[in-house]
């Protein structure tokens, strides 16, 4: 890009709309030139605003602290505001193709704003119209979250009304079933939730009888079987359960490690802990959604796991 068409093309960044061709040129003088490989760190989230950067050619990518990527720039762009307002960079910026960049280091581009008070108006101008755009555009966006979330409760008022008419109707079906059938209604239940369960939960234990005598206790609960933290791992990546029931003692990893990797992964799936009696205090302050004993007592893994269910949302 000759330097003619790089002030033409710069002048069209809204920051610097406005400002004379001469003007642009000056500033130009003052950058130093920078290209970035794929994946090349242009700033890091959190750091001092110390420079502007205007994008020439390539793709940015604009990234929280924690790795998410939230944006993507294209030429030609300016970037790093904060090295006018002084506020810290609250993302880190990368590049996604290989990248062409001017910086214009923050003592460069205060100078420049003391020494042309017209440029500098112009520039604060300008920014202060980007911000009220941006402010306009949040507030749009801010009512359209609020009339889908009006939306969404209408239709979960919904559907909490239909799930209750729901749940008379199965009571109802089930006293008839029980009456007719010649049986309690505690057996027509089990025969219900046989066919029909309410959800689905993975069983890990390193024992099989173990793991049997689990899914012969849950109410009402599909299950599948893992032996160990990993094969639980690669069985809730496969199929996300309802709900996880672990041993604390586990192969390869243990209770509280596979704990730390399902909440890594799937941060709101609750885990139950299978403890030894005696031993309940190694789970405390560990994060289970709920511990029950051993050996297993059914009415007290029962009452655990309905009362999850039931919080969740199930029954």
């Amino acid at each position: 890009m000759n330097a003619n068409a790089l002030v033409q093309a710069v002048k069209k960044i809204p920051l610097l709309n406005g400002l004379s061709p001469s003007r642009v040129r000056a500033m130009l003088t003052l950058c130093e030139g920078r290209n970035l490989k794929v994946g090349g760190r242009l700033c890091e989230a959190g750091g001092t605003s110390d420079a502007m950067y205007i994008l020439l050619g390539g793709e940015l990518g604009v990234f929280t602290a924690d790795g998410l990527q939230v944006a993507s720039i294209k030429p030609v762009s300016a970037l790093g505001v904060g090295a006018i307002t002084g506020q810290p960079r609250l993302a880190a910026l990368q590049a996604l193709l290989p990248s062409k960049v001017l910086i214009l280091r923050k003592p460069q581009l205060d100078r420049f704003l003391r020494e042309d008070k017209a440029s500098c108006s112009r520039i604060y101008r300008n920014f202060i119209h980007i911000l009220a755009g941006k402010v306009t555009d949040d507030n749009l966006r801010l009512r359209d979250s609020q009339l889908e979330k009006e939306r969404l409760e209408g239709r979960l008022a919904v559907l909490q009304r239909q799930f209750k008419a729901q749940q008379q109707r199965t009571q109802v079906v089930l006293e008839f079933i029980a009456q007719k059938g010649g049986m309690d209604y505690s057996q027509a239940r089990q025969q219900l939730d046989a066919q029909h369960p309410v959800g689905h939960a993975l069983v890990v234990d390193s024992q099989p009888e173990s793991r049997q005598q689990l899914i012969q206790i849950l109410p009402g609960l599909g299950a599948t079987e893992a032996e160990s933290g990993r094969q639980a791992l690669e069985a809730v990546k496969a199929e996300p359960p309802d709900l996880v029931i672990a041993s604390l003692d586990l192969s390869e990893m243990d209770g509280p490690a596979l704990l730390q990797g399902l909440r890594e992964r799937y941060p709101s799936l609750p885990v139950i802990a299978l403890v030894e009696e005696g031993r309940e205090g190694e789970v405390e302050g560990k994060g289970f959604d709920g511990v029950a004993g051993k050996p297993l007592q059914a009415e007290a893994l029962q009452a655990v796991v309905s009362g999850l269910l039931e919080k969740e949302g199930f029954c």
